[in-house]
């Protein structure tokens, strides 16, 4: 698990490494943590705010999308892995 995290590269793209931020990042915060979606959505925040996001509740995971282009996805693996980026 996890593995495919460890040999991603961002290249110096700064959309890129903000869309998987937040989706990791959100998805930790609702599947891990178990906090409202008010409350990750404003713990995910960034400066400016251009990663927009869309949870699927029943597959316990998030996609985030910045710019049309650059997109992530995370998903809750378990208690013990939390999530991980699949996308």
């Amino acid at each position: 698990v996890g593995a495919a995290a460890c040999d991603a590269t961002y290249d110096d793209n700064d959309l890129e490494l903000l869309t998987h931020y937040r989706a990791k990042n959100l998805c930790s915060c609702l599947f891990v943590m178990e906090r409202d979606k008010k409350w990750c959505a404003a713990y995910t925040l960034q400066d400016p705010n251009l990663a927009t996001y869309t949870i699927d509740w029943d597959r316990r995971e998030v996609r985030t999308q910045a710019m049309m282009f650059w997109g992530a996805k995370a998903r809750f693996v378990d208690e013990h892995f939390g999530c991980e980026i699949v996308e």
